[in-house]
C-alpha cells in the first residue's frame, strides 16, 4: 500500500499553504468532464445524499455538501510534513459546488468494527501506532503559536457546531470565550458543574498542535497489523489539548478501546471534565 508516494508538485498554491497541489484552485467540472461524471452516476445508480460514492476499485471519492477542500489539503499538509499513513488525495474538485474528494481506497476494515477479535499483541501495536501518530502531529510547528484555524487558515469543521463551520481564532484566549469558558465563570450558580474543572485549567498556557480533531477507532483503518488514518475533516491547528478530549467526546462509551489509548498518549482530564460540563449544559456551540 502506498500512501505517500508519488506526490505530484505544481498547481497554484493554496492561500496560508506553503505547498503546491495540481488539483488547487479547485475546479468546477465542464464540458466533457461533466459528461462523464453524469455517466458514471447513471452507471452507479448515484443518490445524491450519500457522502461516499467511488467510481473505481482503487479510488474513493467523498461528496456531499458538507465536504470542504480543506479536508484533501489536511492529508497532503499530514502526507508531506510526517510518516503518518494517510490515504492519497489523487484529486479534488466541485459539481454544482460541492466538493468532491477523489482519494485512494484504503483495503482493510474499520478498526472499530474488528477490535474485539485483535489479539492483546495487535492491540498493543495499534497502540503504539497511534502514539506515533500523536508523537508526529505534535513535532509540525505551527504557523501563528496561538491561531485556531484549518490547515490554510481558513474556519473549522464540527459537527457540533451550528452551520458546521467555526472560527478562525487569532488566540486560545478568543477560542475559549467562543467556548462560553467567560460567561460558565461569570455564573458559577447557574453552572456549578464547571466551577471546579474551569478554576483547575485557568491560566494554563498551551501550545497550538495539529489535531485530527475526530480520532477514533472509527477514523482507523486496520491493514494487515497497520493502521491509517482516515477523515480529516474537521482537522486543524488547536490547543494540545483538544485531539484528546475530541477523542473521549467521540467514543467515550467504547472503554475497551479508550482506556488502551489513555495509556499511551499524553492525557488532559481536567480540559476533559470541562468539556463534559460544557455537555450538560448546551448541545451545541
Amino acid at each position: 500500500m502506498d500512501t505517500k508516494s508519488e506526490r505530484k508538485e505544481g498547481g497554484t498554491s493554496a492561500s496560508g499553504i506553503p505547498f503546491q497541489v495540481p488539483w488547487f484552485p479547485v475546479r468546477e467540472l465542464s464540458g466533457l468532464e461533466l459528461f462523464k461524471y453524469k455517466l458514471k452516476q447513471r452507471l452507479r445508480g448515484y443518490t445524491p445524499h450519500w457522502k461516499f460514492l467511488s467510481f473505481k476499485n482503487r479510488t474513493f471519492v467523498k461528496a456531499h455538501p458538507d465536504v470542504r477542500y480543506q479536508e484533501a489539503l489536511s492529508m497532503e499538509f499530514i502526507a508531506r510534513n510526517t510518516t503518518i499513513p494517510v490515504p492519497r488525495v489523487l484529486d479534488v474538485y466541485t459539481v454544482n459546488g460541492i466538493v468532491h474528494i477523489v482519494q485512494e481506497r484504503i483495503p482493510g476494515r474499520v478498526l472499530q468494527v474488528v477490535w474485539d477479535r485483535l489479539s492483546a499483541e495487535e492491540k498493543q501495536s495499534c497502540m503504539l501506532q497511534i502514539k506515533q501518530f500523536f508523537t508526529q502531529l505534535r513535532s509540525i510547528k505551527p504557523p501563528h503559536p496561538e491561531h485556531v484555524q484549518s490547515v490554510d487558515g481558513s474556519g473549522l469543521s464540527d459537527n457540533r457546531v451550528e452551520n458546521y463551520i467555526w472560527g478562525p481564532f487569532s488566540s486560545h484566549d478568543e477560542f475559549h470565550k467562543f467556548m462560553h469558558h467567560h460567561v460558565f465563570r461569570a455564573w458559577p450558580d447557574i453552572y456549578p458543574k464547571l466551577r471546579e474543572p474551569l478554576a483547575k485549567v485557568q491560566g494554563r498556557k498551551y501550545k497550538s498542535v495539529f489535531c485530527h480533531g475526530d480520532l477514533g477507532p472509527h477514523n482507523i483503518i486496520w491493514n494487515n497489523g497497520k493502521a491509517v488514518f482516515i477523515d480529516w475533516e474537521m482537522a486543524g491547528w488547536f490547543p494540545e489539548y483538544w485531539d484528546y478530549i475530541r477523542t473521549h467526546e467521540a467514543r467515550w462509551w467504547y472503554t475497551s478501546w479508550l482506556d488502551m489509548f489513555k495509556e499511551v498518549v499524553d492525557r488532559y482530564d481536567d480540559e476533559w471534565d470541562v468539556e463534559l460540563g460544557i455537555k450538560e449544559y448546551i448541545f451545541k456551540i
